[in-house]
């Protein structure tokens, strides 16, 4: 017991010890260094710093500087440590902003994969024959046109067209009369939509009907009376496929990357077993429904 007690007094064992647990804790770490996953490091690569750099030069026209290029290297750093230790956290899981523009990415990986490949000439025309109506160029429509408000001239707007519609068959200026129109008085080769987006559709209607050349009326909108003068049309023609082929080529990439996201999602989902609390999903249905009743 003694010699027990001299021995525990005794600083080389002291010193034996400590080293013993200093050397037991060195080759534990050197042991997790080397075996620690490669989510614990982070590589600022090449690729990395000339992708850094590059950000940086779309964004300010200009290559950064040495010190410019170290903070950037640190920024990237602090946000990879930040990004990871919140994904180890789950912060990512309940965060709809989050899980929305994480699948947007994904869904942009599959159009760059359906779209890698340029379309051959022959499926852009095929495309262009099946839909050549969309590509047809439009009817455009030349006109001028005289206003009377309904809201400042009530039922005086009718006698004050008529008087007017006269004077201008016999020559008279269209700028004499009228009321003000917030969108002006002469308008050059309008597709109809544009038309409708002024006027209205009645209006856009009627002046389709309106012979070339005449002032004639009143032509109706929601605004009040019209009097117009048609003074050129440009009647609907089909395209010419080099005119739009850039349009059929978009739009026949945007067709890919709508099949190919749909394909990808559904072997995707077939990974997963997924429920759906029906009982729930309808009551909150109902309950939806009562509140928009409301």
């Amino acid at each position: 017991m003694k010699l027990i007690k001299r021995l525990i007094k005794e600083p080389l064992l002291h010193f034996l010890a400590l080293g013993a647990v200093i050397f037991a804790l060195n080759a534990w770490r050197e042991k997790t260094r080397k075996t620690e996953p490669s989510a614990a490091r982070i590589e600022v690569t090449a690729a990395v710093i000339d992708r850094l750099r590059a950000g940086y030069e779309r964004q300010f026209g200009q290559t950064p500087d040495a010190e410019e290029l170290r903070g950037l290297v640190t920024a990237h750093i602090r946000e990879e440590v930040l990004c990871r230790e919140a994904l180890g956290l789950g912060l990512d899981r309940d965060d709809t902003i989050v899980r929305r523009r994480l699948a947007q990415k994904m869904e942009f990986l599959t159009d760059d994969i359906a779209t890698a490949a340029v379309p051959e000439d022959a499926a852009v025309r095929e495309v262009f024959e099946k839909n050549a109506a969309r590509y047809a160029k439009p009817g455009r429509v030349t006109f001028r046109h005289v206003f009377f408000s309904r809201e400042k001239r009530g039922a005086d707007s009718e006698a004050a067209e008529t008087g007017v519609l006269a004077a201008l068959q016999k020559g008279a200026s269209d700028e004499t009369f009228g009321d003000p129109f917030l969108h002006g008085y002469e308008f050059a080769e309008r597709e109809q939509d544009d038309v409708i987006a002024a006027f209205g559709a009645e209006f856009a209607k009627q002046l389709a009907a309106q012979p070339e050349s005449t002032w004639c009326g009143p032509v109706t909108s929601s605004y009040g009376l019209h009097l117009v003068r048609v003074e050129a049309r440009v009647e609907r023609r089909a395209a010419n496929f080099d005119e739009v082929r850039e349009t059929v080529v978009r739009d026949l990439n945007d067709e890919r990357r709508r099949i190919a996201n749909i394909e990808v999602f559904e072997r995707l989902r077939q990974r997963y077993h997924v429920t759906v609390d029906e009982a729930a999903l309808t009551t909150a249905v109902l309950s939806t429904n009562k509140l928009a009743q409301r």
